[in-house]
Formats: structure tokens, sequence, C-alpha cells
């Protein structure tokens, strides 16, 4: 779920080295591939706190340890749906469709980067859906992204840095899906990001936070093409217009501004979150995840 900068926020900076009580648990792990639209799972041994360590408005944050293989572990956090929320627990398989298609955009940029000769690198955090074994309810474990936590964009417009790299990845999308979606909600540490949202032009897939071509529109409407969008070679959003077609567009921009006032689209996205975030329809998700995949085999 998409609330902004509010959702499990102040969690990110907390120490791990605090003492919890902990439990083991074996567990299974779902990891979404988006190149090939399915799901892949494995048995995993968890360390996990028996309390959360924080919160967000509708997740629970719990520290956690995945232990791997050789014996050695990984910080980590496991997010739990409020059981007060409203919200379905299967709502975690949709976060983490999310998360793993926008890397798949995220290694793309980078490989368009290193093609030009470009410094600029990002991630990512790999998302997963785990079952512990005795519990029906998923829960969504990611590794634990530690440091100053910044916010580059929302999902409904608004830019809250000029972070070149991030705003160039977004329009990236954009372009390279042939304007059938836009990953924005670009935050994190460094350039290791998380919690994206994805817009797709049909509004289909990624949750009730994917706000359709209204979501990409609002996305334009604000975007700056900046340095890196150049050296990467991206077509501006303006490419064409001539002087008059662009003061005509910046007047309707404003308009469209002052009409909406002090309506923020979150609520709207906040009133379908019971019903969007089921996972039973399955149909929807198969029908965008499909296109996008195509998307990904044709390259």
């Amino acid at each position: 779920p998409k609330l902004g900068a509010t959702v499990d926020r102040s969690v990110r900076a907390v120490a791990m080295d605090k003492e919890f009580p902990i439990d083991e648990h074996r567990a299974t792990k779902y990891t979404f591939d988006c190149h090939s639209n399915q799901w892949f799972e494995h048995p995993v041994t968890l360390r996990l706190n028996r309390e959360p360590f924080g919160e967000g408005g509708m997740r629970l944050v719990y520290r956690a340890r995945e232990i791997l293989e050789d014996g050695s572990e990984v910080d980590a956090v496991v997010k739990r749906i409020k059981p007060a929320s409203g919200l379905k627990p299967e709502v975690n398989y949709h976060e983490a469709i999310t998360q793993m298609v926008a890397d798949s955009y995220a290694q793309e940029f980078n490989k368009a980067c290193a093609q030009a000769g470009l410094p600029h690198r990002l991630a990512f955090l790999p998302v997963s859906v785990v079952k512990i074994h005795g519990y029906a309810e998923p829960l969504c474990l990611e590794p634990f992204l530690s440091g100053d936590y910044v916010k580059h964009s929302d999902n409904a417009g608004h830019r809250e840095t000029d972070n070149e790299t991030a705003a160039a990845f977004s329009y990236f999308t954009y372009i390279l899906s042939q304007k059938m979606l836009v990953v924005c909600d670009i935050q994190g540490v460094g350039t290791f990001y998380t919690d994206p949202q994805i817009h797709t032009s049909d509004g289909e897939g990624f949750g009730a936070g994917n706000l359709g071509a209204e979501g990409i529109r609002r996305f334009l409407r604000t975007h700056r093409h900046n340095l890196l969008c150049e050296e990467l070679g991206l077509p501006s959003p303006d490419a064409g217009l001539s002087d008059e077609e662009l003061a005509q567009k910046f007047q309707a921009q404003e308009r469209e501004d002052a009409a909406l006032g002090s309506q923020d689209p979150m609520i709207t996205m906040l009133a379908g979150l019971a019903e969007s975030s089921t996972w039973k329809r399955s149909e929807q998700y198969h029908k965008g995840l499909s296109a996008i995949t195509q998307l990904f085999l044709g390259r």
C-alpha cells in the first residue's frame, strides 16, 4: 500500500543490534520472476523477533535474520499487515511483484548507463513473500536498509528532491516500456531503493496504488528533463512542440493544479484499498504482467 512518506519510514533508522526475544522458524519463501511471470519457492529458515520494533500506517515491522545455507545470517525485516487495517494479507504479493519488476527496469537502466559510459547505477531491494510453517498468513521479507532514508518522488506526481538519477530512471521506464508504465515513488538509501509504485496505462496490476493513465499523466506533468535524460538519449516529452503549444501546455497544467486544489489522490487510492488489495483478481494481474513480460522477453 502506498501512503506517501508515512509507511514504515520511522523504523528504518532503528539500530539492528538491540536484543529482542527471537524465535527460529521454518518457512517457505516465494520470489517473483518478472521475466518468466512466475513465482518460485524454496525453504528458508528465519530468526524472527516476537515483537515488532516499529510500525507504519498499515504494517507492523519485525527484526529478522535470514539464515543462509552456509550458516551465515543476513539482517532483514519482516512486514505484517495490521489485523485492524482492513487489508487482506495477500497485498504482500502485490508489493513483491512491484518491487521485482522495478528492479528489472533498474538493471536495464544500469545497462543503458554503462553503454553510454555513464557511472550511474541503482537497484531495488529484493522482496519476497514468506509463509511461516504452521501459519497461513503471508508476510513480506526484505533486507534491512540502514542509513539516511530519502524520498525522491511519490505516486501522485510530486517531486520531493531534484535528484537527477531518480528522475531519469522513472522517465527511462516510461520510454523503455513503450509508454505502457512508469516506475515512481522512488525512495531509499543512496541508490538502493525500496517501496516503489508502478502506474500502468490500463490501470491493471501492482495494487491499489496504481493510478493508471492518470498516474502516468501526473508523473509526466512534473517531470523535468535533465542532463542524464539527454545523455541516455531519452526523448523530451516536449519534443516537437512549438513555443505556442508549450505555453498552452503550461497554462493547462496550471488550470489543472488550481482545479485540484487540496484534493489528494491518496484519498481516492485509500478508499479502494480494501477492494483492490485482494489477490483474487488474478485475471487482471496475468493480463497486465503478461504484457510487461513480453517487453522484457523482446529485449
